[in-house]
């Protein structure tokens, strides 16, 4: 097992992909964190909105940790698009191995890229308002509960994403579907609910950092009851398909 862990762990380090994905997260923390909020942002609610930092630390998991979870998508995707898998698929004796090693390189490297993010944000704000001359006021940082919220949003979008590719087998039709679930199907959807768009799976996922910001009045706790649900059958269906499809 731990030789394909290694292996896993190394598709992933060493693709350009991954770092380009980095990159792309880390311009867009700079640009809305750094930028908007802090070069740009009004001198009353950099001074007197004591829950600044936090939510930019919430705001770059939940407009990012998609943009992050992409690195996850293509870790599979690449494998299906070039024909490598049937490689893959030959180096262990049980499919389920290379699936859970994809599962936990996909999961650490997800973790990691939130816990960066987190904090990254926040300090992208001050040093923006340092550089305008301006000054940041008192702040209510809970940094575990952000934390733990923001890592778990952040995990879910990347398993979000293994779990349609590992399911269609199809880098495009992953990144599309991954795309059009949350921006057209839940809105779409969301009309039709109502009150219910809580159990939608990008729905909950937002809920578990921000859980007030759809107004549904969603509770963290059952935002991450739900996405279980959605993990744990989503990872079922992944696994029976994956031991038993053909490698193409």
């Amino acid at each position: 097992m731990i030789p394909i862990l290694k292996a896993e762990f190394r598709k992933l380090l060493t693709v350009r992909s991954t770092y380009v994905i980095l990159a792309i997260a880390l311009l867009l923390v700079m640009l809305f964190a750094g930028f908007v909020e802090g070069v740009k942002g009004q001198t009353v609610n950099l001074l007197h909105n004591s829950g600044l930092l936090a939510s930019e630390s919430t705001n770059a998991i939940v407009f990012t940790g998609m943009v992050v979870a992409f690195a996850g998508l293509l870790l599979v995707g690449h494998e299906y698009r070039y024909n490598t898998i049937m490689y893959t698929l030959a180096s262990s004796n049980r499919r389920y191995k290379i699936l859970l090693a994809k599962f936990v390189a996909v999961s650490v490297f997800s973790i990691a890229a939130s816990l960066f993010l987190i904090f990254f944000s926040p300090l992208c704000t001050i040093l923006g308002a340092h550089l305008a001359g301006k000054q940041i006021g008192p702040q209510a940082f809970n940094v575990w509960s952000v934390v733990w919220h923001c890592i778990l949003c952040g995990w879910g979008y990347s398993l979000y994403a293994f779990i349609l590719v590992s399911i269609m087998r199809s880098q495009i039709g992953a990144i599309v579907t991954f795309l059009l679930i949350p921006m057209i199907g839940e809105n779409i959807l969301g009309l039709l609910l109502k009150g219910n768009v809580k159990y939608l799976p990008f729905n909950a996922l937002q809920s578990i950092a921000v859980p007030t910001s759809l107004g549904n009045h969603t509770t963290s706790m059952h935002a991450v009851g739900v996405v279980a649900v959605y993990v744990a059958v989503g990872m079922l269906v992944s696994a029976v398909l994956f031991a038993r499809r053909d490698a193409n």
